[in-house]
């Protein structure tokens, strides 16, 4: 399993907020990256935004599985 994504979100009363995030997109093509590291940087905010404090979760998603 390789991980591709680490991001340490705070969430407070109204958005979540990005504190650190570590990307290894070196795996992808040169053109494939930026539009992978957006696709993570959305579906992880969605995820943090749309769980409750202290929750555990995890969230399959295009074949990546997210952990929350």
């Amino acid at each position: 399993m390789k991980l591709y994504s680490l991001r340490v979100p705070y969430k407070g009363d109204a958005k979540a907020v990005l504190l650190k995030a570590a990307y290894d997109v070196s795996s992808f093509s040169f053109f494939q990256r930026s539009s992978v590291q957006e696709f993570m940087t959305f579906t992880s905010q969605l995820i943090v935004e749309r769980s409750s404090k202290g929750s555990r979760a995890s969230v399959k998603e295009r074949g990546y599985l997210c952990h929350v």
